[in-house]
């Protein structure tokens, strides 16, 4: 069961390589990009960053612009492809093919992990060995930063399924007509507090009006 759901995220965003950054030119969630992209610069700033689920390298092209180093990380061949054409020329990025489940090609010396819109495809019984792995790649002390969308009437995609674990799926249509259903959870405050609660410090919880952000720091 774990393989077919992770497999079809997998091959979803491998087909919507193409049509990945179209979702960052919504109108209604500029004012929200315009805040992630500013608090980003400013957390990340001289830091060595493992980005995970990069895609097409949207968020590591403007992180690349303040961190020392990134080490950015996507299971997909065909979006890492567009972000090493998008970053070809900056030494400070390396991308790696990579499992975000188990990151065994990641070697460094990491002070920061980041990941955008990866959290809600991550299934809820996944979740503290994902975390776990995560950590493992990181320095003691190094800031965390997750951030993932909320689901808005009107503005996401409707829910049409909820397994017998709490994960809910979603219809994802892609530009030629294909369609996946998707798994896309969207957690709460107490999610983040029940996960992370005793193995992180600092732990901060932000939500905007389409996006929740969470930062920590990984304990010592």
């Amino acid at each position: 069961m774990f393989r077919d759901i992770e497999k079809d995220i997998q091959q979803y965003y491998a087909d919507r390589a193409n049509e990945y950054e179209l979702t960052y030119e919504r109108p209604e969630r500029q004012t929200d990009l315009k805040t992630i992209r500013i608090l980003l610069k400013n957390l990340l700033n001289e830091h060595h960053v493992l980005e995970i689920a990069c895609g097409t390298g949207y968020w590591t092209k403007i992180i690349s612009s303040v961190a020392k180093s990134i080490t950015a990380t996507d299971i997909n061949n065909e979006v890492l492809k567009i972000a090493k054409n998008k970053l070809i020329k900056l030494k400070k990025v390396t991308f790696i093919q990579d499992d975000s489940y188990s990151l065994k090609k990641i070697r460094g010396n990491f002070t920061a992990g980041f990941a955008f819109s990866w959290w809600s495809h991550i299934l809820i019984s996944k979740l503290n060995d994902f975390i776990n792995v995560f950590h493992s790649r990181l320095q003691p002390g190094a800031l965390v930063i997750f951030i993932d969308n909320f689901h808005i009437a009107g503005s996401s995609i409707p829910i049409c399924r909820i397994d017998n674990d709490g994960n809910t799926y979603q219809i994802r249509k892609l530009q030629d007509g294909r369609e996946y259903e998707i798994l896309k959870n969207f957690p709460t405050r107490q999610t983040f507090e029940e996960i992370l609660g005793k193995r992180v410090k600092n732990l901060k919880i932000e939500f905007l009006t389409y996006f929740w952000i969470i930062t920590y720091n990984v304990l010592l």
